[in-house]
Formats: structure tokens, sequence, C-alpha cells
């Protein structure tokens, strides 16, 4: 019989409820195949793309053909080839966030009290005394829109130009009681998300100020960390909080807040000591769109695919080896390439899908089944055969006659036995199947199937052989 080996990242808070993990794989579906309709794949692996200052890559924006990069506090423009070239620096704030946004004379970025112009060749601070301060910023039919601290007030630049404020020009959020602590525009709307809702402003074409709110268009979920707000899939993804608790993902339907997360994830993240530092970002590939969502010191990353809709398959985890959380910590598509910084070091890295292993380190990989259980009889497993592509070998060194590695749990996946491995096929052996026999009995059982070797690696399904007692 066909067990469902594929799925998504669920483990509830009980395993003897649910267990399955899905780690460094992500679902794909294919309704025209009936027998392999789905497959997880391997995540992208990553190749150094540059190196640039001392890192961390805190963020990075694509602008007249350049990308322009924040490496610990300096200014680095890189080109098409790679190559990195020190424009200025910054100074950071406490939290040493940086936000950038751009429009097409220059970029700005602001870290708190300081803001600053950046072009392709040098690096100006802000000196206008009318700029107030924002660890926010993006862009709005020629207006830069920034955010006070601590405050439900927000302002605009003058138009076409980040360096130049009036006094006069700001505006604030008064439909709830809640400070801004996030912003982003999109559709043409700005987006205030406060601690508990949500207002959404327009350009009014007003000659006192130019944004109005929208009537009616006030969202009773706020955001519980300003740097999970992404844009992708054509709307809003971000991680909420209200006035009656935290810690769901929402995505927004026109203006309304959906939840897509599921019950397992939401509990991990309630166990989050830093839940108000994650960060996200988003992007698209092989006909996927993921948001990438971390928590820097609990060092987890979760990632919801917009394909699936799901959400009890759509997450998965990703995880640096012996690091734990992905090491991408921000993302640009330029130069066709997907671009993502690192939270660690100062390697700006290209993320493949033909690449398998991640800057050098193994991808391991992960997927738990969900319980089998026949009346909660006593089942023999006779083999356990795998489904996925092989002779997938390399021509040499590591990887040439690659392995998985099989192992279960017998009481909801609270302890595991001893692995198994077989190959997955030396080049270009496409058969036989992958099968493992002689798998004992129980009343409750997990498989958990493992893998590291930096080689292609599709999985369609498992058959398994077995038989339920009479008791």
């Amino acid at each position: 019989m066909k067990i469902p080996l594929l799925g998504g990242y669920s483990k509830r808070r009980s395993v003897n409820q649910d267990a399955q993990r899905t780690v460094n794989l992500y679902l794909e579906t294919d309704t025209a195949e009936p027998e392999s309709g789905s497959a997880l794949y391997m995540v992208p692996g990553k190749t150094e793309f540059a190196a640039i200052g001392n890192g961390p890559i805190r963020a990075m924006i694509s602008h007249n053909h350049l990308v322009i990069a924040i490496s610990g506090n300096e200014v680095y423009r890189i080109n098409e080839t790679g190559a990195g070239t020190r424009i200025g620096t910054i100074t950071l704030g406490g939290t040493k966030r940086v936000a950038l946004s751009a429009n097409r004379n220059h970029v700005i970025a602001v870290t708190g009290q300081n803001a600053y112009i950046i072009t392709g060749s040098n690096v100006t601070a802000v000196t206008d005394t009318d700029f107030a301060g924002s660890y926010l910023v993006d862009y709005l039919d020629g207006y830069f829109v920034f955010a006070i601290p601590d405050s439900q007030q927000f302002y605009v630049s003058a138009i076409n130009d980040g360096s130049s404020f009036d006094a006069l020009d700001f505006a604030q959020a008064e439909s709830n009681l809640d400070d801004i602590v996030g912003l982003i525009v999109d559709h043409r709307e700005l987006w205030l998300f406060g601690s508990q809702s949500i207002e959404i402003w327009y350009n009014s074409g007003a000659t006192d100020f130019p944004l109005a709110r929208r009537d009616g268009a006030v969202l009773e979920v706020g955001c519980a960390a300003p740097q999970s707000i992404s844009k992708a899939d054509n709307t809003i993804f971000w991680l909420g909080r209200n006035a009656h608790g935290q810690g769901l993902v929402y995505r927004a339907d026109q203006y309304n807040p959906q939840i897509i997360s599921n019950r397992g994830i939401e509990y991990e993240i309630g166990q989050m000591p830093d839940i108000e530092k994650a960060t996200a970002f988003s992007y698209q590939q092989s006909g996927h769109t993921f948001y990438v969502l971390s928590f820097p010191e609990s060092m987890r990353t979760y990632v919801y695919d917009a394909s699936i809709q799901d959400p009890e398959l759509a997450w998965h985890v990703r995880e640096t080896y012996a690091q734990g959380r992905d090491r991408a910590n921000c993302h640009v598509f330029s130069f066709g390439k997907h671009l993502v910084g690192d939270y660690a070091s100062n390697q700006v890295w290209e993320l493949s899908d033909t690449t398998y292993t991640d800057g050098g380190l193994p991808i391991c990989w992960e997927r738990t089944t969900p319980r089998i259980v026949q009346d909660y009889k006593r089942v023999m497993f006779r083999s356990l055969t795998i489904n996925m592509e092989r002779g997938v070998g390399l021509v040499s060194g590591h990887g040439s006659d690659p392995s998985i590695y099989l192992d279960w749990s017998d009481d909801g996946g609270h302890t595991w036995c001893s692995k198994r491995s077989e190959s997955m096929g030396k080049i270009g052996a496409f058969k036989p199947s992958i099968t493992f026999n002689r798998l004992g009995c129980s009343r409750d059982r997990v498989f958990r199937i493992t893998g590291s070797c930096p080689v292609k690696t599709v999985i369609l399904g498992a058959y398994l052989d077995a038989e339920a007692g009479d008791h």
C-alpha cells in the first residue's frame, strides 16, 4: 500500500498527535500525473557570488544595474560579475537594523536616528533637521515614507528627493492606540502596521499632505515583528499580533488577514523568546513563491510555499549544517540571479536548484511520516520501498555512491532505532528500487528518511508491504 510519505512540516506540541517534519525539502504537486502527482525536492543550494567587507550582510537592494549591499556598517556596490566596491559607511543604531528603499535617482538607508543617500559611487548622510528618525522606509509615488520610532506618526520626504523634508509633511495613524511598528507599500497603497491593527493609506493628491487614510480599510490584526513584513505572490505576508496574542502568520487577502500557519508552526513560534526580532524575505523560483521567516536568536527558519494552499503541506524548515537556521538573511533578485546575504559572514550567495551543497556545507534533509496505525493492532512490516529519482551519483568523490537512511519510532516519535542505509544509485544506475526489508512490528509506527549527499534529491513516494494482526 502507498503510505503518505510526502507532506509538510506540521509537528505538533505532542509528537504522539503528529510528528511530521520536512527539513530542507519542499513539496511540489502535479495534478496531471496521478501516480507521482507530488514530490519532495531538496531546497536550492548556495554558491559564492561575492564576498564584501567583514559582514554580516544586513540588507541588499537592486538599483540601476547594481546591487547595493550593507556589510556590517559598510556600503558596497556589486556588479554582475560579483565584484564588490566599498563606497562608504553608515552609523548603525542600537538594534543594528537597516532598511533600504530606492527611487530612480538614489537609494536611501535608515538606521534609526540616521539616514543616508546612496548612489553607485558615494554615501551621503541626510542633514536636514526635519528628518525625524526612522527604522522604516518605503517608496510611494515619488515620496519616501518613514515612521517616527515609538509613535503613531509617519512622514514623507520631498518628492523625488530622500534628503529633503518639510516639518509639516506628517500624519498620524489613529484608528487604534498602538504605535507604528512596520510599514510597506503594496499596489500603490501604504500599509501601516501597529502592534494590534493595520491602517491603509493612499495618495490622495492633496496639497497640504499627499496621503489619506482609506475609509473602512482597518485590519484588527497587527504585527509582532517589523522585519517579518514582506511582499510575495501579489500580496503581503507578516508575523501577526493582536490584543489577544501573537505568533500566527498571515497573508493579506485584499483587506482581510488570512492565517496561513498551522498549529505545529504556531506552537513552535510561540516558544520563541525573540518573536519581535524575526526577519523575513520572499522570492520566486521554479514556479514556487517562498516566504522565508527566520528567528535570529532561536536559530530557526520556517518557509511557506505560496503555491500550496493547504497550511499543513505548505511549510518546511530550512537549516544550515551546524548552525540551525538558514544562513540566508536577506534577498535580492538581480542579474537574473537570486542572491542572499549571509547573517553571520561577508558572503553573498547565489541560490541554485542545480547546486547540492549549502556554500560547501552538506544539506541535511529529513522527512518524517505521519503515524501508521491500524486500529491499534500489531502490524508486521515486511518491507518499505522508497520511490525516488535514482542514478544520481557523482562521477567521483563524496556522492559517487549516495545513500539514503531509514529509521523509525514505535512510540510516536519520542525515541528512534538505529539507522539503516541503502544506495540512491551510482551515476546511471536508475534501477533497482530502494527497499528496506524486515522492519519488525508495531502498533504505532513513524518512519523517518534522511540524507546529506551532494546530489540531486527528488522523493516521489513510498510503498509499504505490511500485515495487521488480529489484536
